[in-house]
């Protein structure tokens, strides 16, 4: 079965004038400066906020301040962009037609997604799910959720919207791809617990985000599915979210123990880390390689 090619969308179209993004090796010396932006800002906005905390605070709130903290990531990827690199904010992914729609749908597929996983492992014997002895207040879930559609946009930004388009100014779409994915995994080494599976899966749905991202032209569907993922399985489902723990559930998701049940539930760092996740990511991968590029965003200036 021959996979749909990859059309050029309006994302990808370099902007009169557009500069930085002559070479691959450029486009990563820039990133590191870019990126340490984002880690300085957000440690700086923690480093501030959380000392004013009295004693005692639940660690949700600290947990919200690093979730809220991500907007500066966003904000250093917008200025980077559209000053430095002079791009038009359509090539970040932001196209306005069907923007609602397309994070809508994003919302739903994240969260059936990440439900798949769960439901696999429930099935295979692996994975108790029960409700939480204390349910958290449908505030505190609001918050929670506003925070986890800020940071899965900002890793979507950074990975997507910035490193993969700039890539492609010289690179063809398929490397871009795989090796946004591939500095996304490598992003996350340093998480409580990360085992190598992890590691695997979250390149896969580095692979993933990206090869949706080209196919639908904007950033706005990955960024919610995203969010979304995260969001189920930290204050849905109750499991720690790439190794983090804390985020209050209104369901407890406990793992059985044993080695070979730890390889498909993932263990103490979360599904993330299991062989179920794995399944689902690869069977999401070959769904979006046999979508084909959505028509209304195909650039009418050329065709790769």
């Amino acid at each position: 079965m021959k996979l749909p090619a990859f059309q050029t969308t309006n994302m990808l179209v370099p902007t009169p004038g557009e500069r930085l993004t002559a070479h691959p090796a450029v486009v990563f010396v820039l990133f590191i400066p870019v990126l340490l932006t984002t880690q300085l800002g957000r440690s700086a906005v923690y480093g501030l906020l959380s000392p004013l905390l009295p004693r005692g605070t639940p660690t949700a709130v600290y947990l919200l301040i690093q979730l809220f903290a991500t907007a500066v990531t966003i904000a250093a990827v917008l200025l980077y962009c559209l000053l430095a690199e002079r791009r038009r904010p359509v090539t970040l992914g932001f196209t306005w037609r069907g923007a609602f729609s397309e994070y809508g749908i994003g919302l739903g597929l994240g969260f059936i997604m990440f439900g798949g996983a769960v439901l696999l492992c429930w099935t295979a014997g692996v994975l108790t799910v029960c409700v939480a002895d204390a349910t958290p207040s449908l505030g505190l879930l609001l918050l929670f959720f506003l925070g986890f559609l800020i940071q899965g946009m900002s890793e979507e930004m950074l990975c997507r919207s910035y490193l993969m388009v700039s890539l492609s100014r010289s690179l063809p779409l398929w490397a871009c791809a795989m090796l946004n994915a591939l500095l996304f995994s490598v992003l996350h080494m340093g998480n409580p617990g990360v085992t190598v599976i992890a590691l695997v899966n979250i390149f896969l749905f580095g692979v993933f985000a990206s090869v949706l991202t080209l196919r639908r032209g904007s950033i706005w569907m990955v960024g919610a599915l995203h969010s979304m993922w995260n969001f189920a399985q930290g204050n849905f489902f109750g499991i720690p979210v790439s190794g983090i723990t804390g985020s209050p559930s209104p369901l407890v998701s406990i793992p059985e123990t044993g080695t070979w049940k730890e390889l498909i539930n993932g263990g103490a760092f979360g599904l993330e880390a299991g062989l179920g996740a794995t399944a689902i990511l690869v069977l999401s991968c070959v769904i979006v390689l046999l979508l084909p590029t959505k028509k209304s965003e195909i650039s009418k200036e050329y065709v790769a």
